[in-house]
C-alpha cells in the first residue's frame, strides 16, 4: 500500500531593512577602524625613512664638500685684522673674557647667490659661495664679481669693522696661499679677486641630485645646508638635512629663498641662528640644578603665553623634532616642542651637557683664568618655513671635521 506523503513547504524569510542597516553599520565601523591605521603607518614609514636617510645625505654632503675644499684653504680673521671675530665663539662676548685661541673663529655660514648669471656654465640661483668670493670681488672693484647684483646676494656678518681697512665679507680664506702679494699684519690691504671661488649649486645640495633645479624627471627628496668654523686650528663642518614640501598646492622646484627684510635679506637664510643672549639655555634645566634630574632636559628660556599665537620663523627652533647645533659643537633634538606661544615648555631628548672649560670655547680672562659657562646663546637650526612659504622639515644634523 503506497502512502502518499504531502510535504508542505513554508516560505523562506529574508533580511529586514533594519538588519541590513545594522550589518552595514558594523562593517563601516570596522573599515573606518582599519583605515585609521593607514595615516599612522604612513607617518611611521616616513619617519623610519628619514631616520635612515638623514645620515646618508649628510655623508654625501661631506663627500661633496671634501672634493671641493681643503682645510688649508681656510684662514684666520687676524689676516683681515678682525680680532673681534674671535672675541667669543658664539658672537655674544660677556664682559671680562678675552680672545679664544688665535686663529679660531665661530660658526659662519657661506654666502648665498639669488640670481643666475647666464654667462656662466652653472646655475647660481640658490647656490652657496663658500668664501663669498663674488661678493668680495664686487665690493672691492674686482672683475670676478662685476656681474653680481649685491642686493641679490647674502653674506655672513664679519662682526663689523671698516670694509676698507678690514675687507672680510664672510668666511676667512688663507691669504698667504691665494694672494702672492700678501704681506702679514699690519698690512690688511686685500686684492679684489684673491678669494677662492668655490660654488656649491642648489642641485648639488639635494639628494638625489637628478632634476633638482627644475630640470629632469626625478624630484629630490632631501636637501642640505652647512656652516663652518675654525676650532683649535681644525676646520669643522655642521650639516643640516631637511625635506621640503610646497604648501601652495602645485609642486614647484625648490631653491633657497632670500630672507624677508625683517629677518635680514642680506644675511644667509640657512641655517638660521637664534639670538638667545638674554635668555640662554642653562645646564640644570628649570631650576638650574643638575642633581635634580627630572627637569634637566627642559629649557628655562621659554615661557608659555596666556593666549596662543603663531611662533615667528626665528623662534621655530622650538618646533617638535627640531635639530639644533650650538656654539659648543653639540647636536640637540627637541622631544616636546611648541607650535604656538601657548604650548608648554620645550624639552630636549637629553639634558644639556656641562661643557669643559677650555679657552677654545670660553675664552680667557685677563688674568688667564677660564671663564664660566655662559650657556647656549646662538643655536643654529633649519626654520620650519621660508620666505616663499615652503615648509621645511628638519631631518638630521651633524658636526664633522673637514
Amino acid at each position: 500500500m503506497n502512502r502518499r506523503i504531502n510535504i508542505c513547504c513554508g516560505r523562506r524569510r529574508g533580511f529586514s531593512l533594519v538588519e541590513l542597516l545594522l550589518a552595514v553599520f558594523i562593517l563601516a565601523i570596522g573599515i573606518i577602524g582599519i583605515s585609521a591605521l593607514f595615516p599612522a603607518g604612513i607617518a611611521q614609514q616616513r619617519q623610519a625613512t628619514d631616520d635612515t636617510m638623514g645620515p646618508v645625505v649628510a655623508d654625501n654632503a661631506m663627500a661633496i664638500l671634501r672634493t671641493k675644499l681643503k682645510p688649508e684653504w681656510f684662514g684666520s680673521c687676524d689676516e683681515f685684522f678682525q680680532p673681534s671675530d674671535r672675541a667669543y665663539p658664539n658672537g655674544f662676548a660677556p664682559a671680562g673674557l678675552g680672545n679664544t685661541i688665535p686663529g679660531d673663529w665661530r660658526w659662519k655660514r657661506p654666502g648665498f647667490l639669488f640670481a643666475n648669471n647666464t654667462n656662466t656654465a652653472i646655475n647660481e640661483l640658490g647656490a652657496i659661495d663658500i668664501f663669498s668670493a663674488l661678493y668680495t670681488s664686487n665690493m672691492l672693484g674686482g672683475a670676478l664679481g662685476s656681474a653680481l647684483n649685491p642686493s641679490l646676494a647674502a653674506t655672513e656678518d664679519s662682526d663689523g669693522g671698516d670694509p676698507v681697512a678690514a675687507p672680510l665679507f664672510g668666511i676667512p680664506f688663507n691669504r698667504a696661499m691665494f694672494d702672492p702679494q700678501y704681506q702679514p699684519w699690519p698690512s690688511v690691504t686685500v686684492r679684489a679677486d684673491t678669494a677662492p671661488l668655490v660654488i656649491v649649486t642648489q642641485q648639488e645640495r639635494s639628494y638625489p641630485m637628478s632634476g633638482s633645479a627644475g630640470s629632469g624627471t626625478k624630484r629630490p627628496q632631501y636637501f642640505w645646508e652647512c656652516m663652518f668654523r675654525k676650532f683649535e686650528g681644525r676646520v669643522q663642518v655642521a650639516v643640516f638635512v631637511f625635506r621640503v614640501s610646497d604648501s601652495g598646492g602645485e609642486p614647484r622646484a625648490y631653491t633657497v629663498a632670500q630672507s624677508l627684510a625683517a629677518q635680514g635679506a642680506l644675511v644667509p637664510p640657512l641655517p638660521m641662528v637664534a639670538n638667545l643672549s638674554t635668555t640662554p639655555w642653562r645646564v640644570g634645566g628649570l631650576d638650574g640644578i643638575a642633581v635634580t634630574i627630572s627637569d634637566n632636559s627642559t629649557l628655562l628660556s621659554v615661557a608659555p603665553a596666556a593666549t596662543p599665537a603663531s611662533l615667528q620663523v626665528e623662534q621655530s627652533w622650538q618646533s617638535p623634532g627640531q635639530w639644533i647645533i650650538d656654539e659648543f659643537n653639540s647636536v640637540h633634538r627637541v622631544l616636546m616642542g611648541r607650535r604656538t606661544t601657548k604650548d608648554s615648555l620645550v624639552t630636549l631628548t637629553r639634558p644639556l651637557p656641562d661643557q669643559t672649560r677650555i679657552p677654545a670655547f670660553f675664552g680667557n680672562a685677563n688674568t688667564g683664568a677660564v671663564g664660566a659657562n655662559p650657556g647656549i646663546r646662538a643655536p643654529a637650526f633649519i626654520p620650519t618655513t621660508d620666505a616663499r612659504n615652503f615648509t621645511l622639515v628638519p631631518i638630521y644634523a651633524t658636526v664633522q671635521e673637514l
